[in-house]
């Protein structure tokens, strides 16, 4: 590697670190000055830094790619006010060979995020979630989302939540038939027990009556395949990205929804290339006066605007509004189409 490639590379990776530990601080800050009198008196400071350990990780993408903009602005608009840009160019390098050390480092950033969604992230929501549920105060009573299980024999489970630590299913209804089903105040996936348990049927008058009652009953007729129904009873954003691909392909009944969550975790990671992309071609303009705040501006309100638009989009493709393919990669084709001719103009 060469010498100017050596400095572009540890100013952008000092300057990152540095926007990184700042911005992370400040969510710290914030989150203390809402939660912390409750977090100090429920828990010790060891259980809280390894809680907000696993929000980092959980929203990784978030916090490298927001962090990567502030750095990759930083570096180049002060390469650019020195004339280091100017010099390089001098030397017979191109604008587009100048920006190789930022690519090299923006893989870098998507390689820790795609290892970061395959082995961190998943477990690190679990707790994450679990760590607020148990200590952060529940003011306005949350909307609880259902989770529909499809087994072998085309039968459904629909529950509220999972408990990753018990491995139960929470608030579980089991859908044998449009005439019959069961109820269970809480399920547990090992055991393929039941408790609390009722048996409702619909009656001559079509209506849905109670014909028997357990405290626990044992489900060995239920199809069961725990492994492929444990990954299905986990939340889909938590889900690894070898379990979405591996479910995408087995064509499940909620394939649209699992393409949309592996569609989106395979384009996030990829922030940093699309802001380069964009902003290049405007930092590295040649210009006296260059409009350096309004870049920045712009930059940011664009960054966020992008992650907004994906998580609604998102959101189309689960309740399967769009095709899952349309939903996600729209919004990276009109970025695209956008900046990248602008970015090949590049000499």
């Amino acid at each position: 590697m060469k010498i100017w490639q050596k400095h572009i590379l540890m100013k952008l990776l000092n300057t990152f670190l540095f926007f990184l530990l700042c911005l992370f601080a400040v969510f710290i800050i914030v989150d203390l000055s809402a939660h912390g009198a409750r977090f100090f008196s429920k828990t010790g400071l060891g259980e809280i830094l390894l809680y907000y350990f696993y929000t980092f990780s959980a929203n990784l993408e978030l916090f490298f790619g927001l962090v990567f903009l502030l750095a990759a602005l930083r570096v180049l608009l002060d390469l650019a006010h020195h004339r280091e840009v100017v010099a390089l160019q001098m030397a017979g390098l191109s604008k587009k060979r100048f920006l190789a050390p930022f690519f090299l480092f923006a893989g870098c950033i998507a390689l820790i995020c795609l290892i970061n969604s395959q082995w961190f992230a998943p477990h690190a929501g679990d707790v994450s979630a679990g760590f607020k549920t148990a200590y952060k105060p529940n003011r306005k009573p949350s909307t609880k989302k259902l989770y529909i299980v499809s087994l072998d024999d085309t039968t459904s489970i629909v529950y509220s939540c999972f408990d990753p630590r018990r491995q139960e299913l929470i608030d579980v209804f089991w859908v044998r038939s449009p005439n019959e089903f069961w109820h269970m105040k809480s399920f547990s996936i090992d055991r393929r027990e039941g408790y609390f348990v009722d048996h409702l049927m619909r009656d001559s008058a079509k209506l849905f009556a109670k014909t028997e009652s357990f405290e626990t009953r044992y489900f060995q007729e239920m199809p069961w395949n725990h492994e492929v129904i444990l990954h299905r009873c986990i939340p889909y954003e938590r889900r690894s990205l070898s379990t979405l691909f591996l479910q995408a392909w087995s064509k499940p009944a909620d394939a649209r929804v699992v393409f949309s969550h592996l569609y989106y975790k395979l384009v996030m990671p990829l922030l940093p290339f699309f802001i380069l992309i964009g902003i290049c071609p405007s930092v590295l303009r040649y210009t006296r006066n260059p409009p350096t705040l309004l870049i920045i501006a712009l930059s940011i309100f664009v960054f966020l605007a992008f992650k907004s638009v994906m998580d609604g989009m998102l959101i189309l493709g689960e309740n399967q509004v769009l095709p899952s393919y349309v939903a996600i990669f729209f919004p990276v084709a009109l970025i695209l189409c956008a900046n990248l001719p602008a970015f090949i103009r590049l000499r």
